[in-house]
């Protein structure tokens, strides 16, 4: 079961007097059984946060103010692609005593909504750690934290707990309440690493959507080195007429476009598409990702899997269609 939020806030107005007491591994349990376990969560995101804020950041562009969070020593910050929107624009990142300090964006994807930014300014920043590949699953503890409408030192981190709801290779939900200005911000787990990314703010309260940090994991040397890759830039880039998803034997075709390149070299629903180019296939953005720094008519080395036979083949890249 999911407890609701204000149930949970009502209990941080207790006074922690259990907190020495209680077991803090009960928070590991996915379903709440007594005041005391809920006191331990209470107790157990309060020993995060302290350190989880350090890395938390607003993003300030031109276009308006987001969310960040410092992943790395030097500087290396995660937020939103719709955040940052191009790649190499000056910006401002506010850290959590408000001091402003310059930054550059990165790259990123408005597949995913991933973006990064570089501060530019040297120094030895506080950062968060990362979660690895896989590490959270519906039901799960988290907690969101940001800057909901922008910087706010006599207001501070607004923090959400909340728990994941499920869970896609591209989105995670949760009912962490998102609001204007949180995104790109971090959502955390409950071992104090960041999980995802925030992304899509809804006015319901359990449509909160959030980058997961495996679209990172997976896309690193691409959005941290190329341009955001953009809806519009497809437009003119190769395309391979695939849907898939992603199973355990990889990504399964599951529709292809009439009179496309995939239509044309044969492939079929139910095939496995293993690698491109020698590059193996871990989603669906990735496939995506690689497609789109083809041209039209360029050549592509592609493995796929058919009734466990696997079948390597060369195929020309068709031009996307128009809408």
């Amino acid at each position: 079961m999911i407890f609701k939020f204000g149930i949970i806030f009502g209990l941080f107005l207790v006074h922690n007097v259990f907190a020495d007491i209680v077991d803090t591994k009960q928070w590991k349990s996915k379903t709440p059984k007594s005041k005391d376990d809920l006191l331990n969560i209470q107790h157990r995101l309060q020993e995060l946060l302290s350190e989880s804020k350090k890395a938390l950041v607003s993003i300030e562009t031109s276009d308006g103010v987001g969310s960040g969070v410092i992943i790395s020593e030097d500087g290396l910050v995660l937020t939103a692609a719709h955040v940052i929107g191009k790649t190499g624009q000056k910006i401002n990142i506010r850290l959590i005593n408000g001091k402003r300090i310059p930054a550059i964006s990165l790259g990123g994807s408005e597949i995913s909504d991933a973006g990064m930014v570089q501060i530019t300014k040297k120094g030895k920043w506080p950062y968060s750690s990362i979660a690895s590949m896989n590490k959270s699953s519906p039901g799960d503890w988290c907690f969101a934290i940001g800057h909901p409408g922008g910087f706010d030192k006599d207001r501070g981190v607004v923090v959400r707990l909340g728990r994941i709801i499920s869970k896609t290779e591209d989105t995670i939900q949760s009912d962490s309440r998102l609001l204007g200005g949180d995104s790109g911000g971090p959502l955390f787990d409950f071992d104090g690493n960041v999980i995802a990314i925030h992304s899509r703010v809804s006015k319901e309260p359990d449509q909160n959507f959030h980058v997961p940090i495996e679209c990172y994991h997976i896309n690193w040397d691409f959005y941290k080195e190329k341009e955001i890759l953009t809806f519009e830039k497809l437009q003119t880039k190769g395309f391979l007429g695939v849907a898939c998803e992603k199973t355990k034997l990889g990504l399964q075709i599951t529709n292809i476009v009439k009179g496309s390149a995939a239509d044309n070299i044969g492939l079929k629903k139910n095939d496995i598409l293993i690698s491109l180019d020698g590059e193996i296939l871990d989603s669906r953005e990735e496939l995506t990702i690689l497609i789109s720094s083809k041209q039209p008519d360029e050549l592509v080395s592609l493995e796929y899997n058919r009734n466990d036979s696997q079948i390597s083949i060369k195929v020309p890249l068709g031009a996307r269609p128009e809408k």
